[in-house]
């Protein structure tokens, strides 16, 4: 049998147990490093997010000039023309713009009406990519007769 002495633990200094800050000081680390890691990818989802947004504003913006345009050849000119264009020298520049029309006469009244229904669309980049933007708009004129 063994003595009692011989049973003790080792008698250690108070201040000698080593490692145990080194596991809290790497998992701290670690967390922050996690934490930075999310708060980047958060940030980036952010902005693009804001980019794409302000995209569509814009292709918005161009899908309505194009239906502005179409309108005043339809009422103004009394022209229903399709057409492709691009608003150069502005923001709207990257948008490559279509504008279809078609129109049709009614008699109301022994009165001849022209009917014009125009779809205009804007469009940039390419389908299938991140930069792809698509938008369009219809509208429905008719010139009041004299």
């Amino acid at each position: 049998m063994r003595s009692q002495s011989e049973m003790r633990p080792l008698d250690r200094k108070p201040g000698s147990q080593s490692g145990f800050t080194l596991i809290t000081a790497l998992f701290l680390l670690v967390v922050v490093a996690l934490l930075s890691v999310y708060m980047i990818t958060i940030r980036n989802v952010q902005q693009s997010t804001v980019v794409f947004g302000q995209q569509g504003a814009r292709a918005m913006q161009a899908a309505h000039s194009g239906l502005e345009w179409g309108i005043y050849e339809a009422v103004v000119n009394g022209l229903c023309v399709p057409g492709t264009f691009t608003a150069t020298g502005t923001a709207l520049s990257a948008f490559t713009i279509n504008v279809s029309c078609s129109s049709s006469d009614h008699t109301e009244a022994a009165v001849l009406i022209t009917t014009y229904r125009l779809t205009s669309t804007a469009q940039t980049g390419s389908y299938g990519t991140l930069d792809y933007v698509y938008r369009s708009l219809q509208a429905t004129v008719s010139i009041q007769p004299p």
